[in-house]
């Protein structure tokens, strides 16, 4: 198991940092799928500035009909403490995949 840390950055993008090394563009709400090796997989919601809340970033996970026993924590940014951030310990070899933007 690695740690990966996911948040937003600027207004339109959305970080990986850890076991997976990414980012994304992200106008708008932003939806990526965490793909274990043996299939497991978790859903990773992102958006600026959500209607109906005060935080500049919001971010979520959900199942995606597996719920893996990954441990998952909320946190703040790195180097940001103002913003969000969720801390995924996931398997090795889990990839992201964009699934919309």
């Amino acid at each position: 198991m690695s740690e990966v840390t996911i948040y937003g950055a600027s207004d339109d993008c959305v970080e990986f940092e850890g076991a997976i090394n990414d980012e994304f563009y992200a106008h708008g709400p932003w939806v990526g799928r965490l793909v274990a090796p043996d299939g497991d997989e978790l859903i990773v919601r992102a958006e600026f500035c959500k209607p109906g809340t005060d935080a500049e970033w919001t971010l979520s996970v959900e199942n995606s009909g597996t719920w893996p026993s990954w441990p998952i924590r909320f946190t703040e940014r790195p180097d940001r403490d103002s913003d969000p951030a969720i801390v995924i310990d996931i398997p090795d070899g889990t990839r992201i995949v964009e699934v919309s933007r």
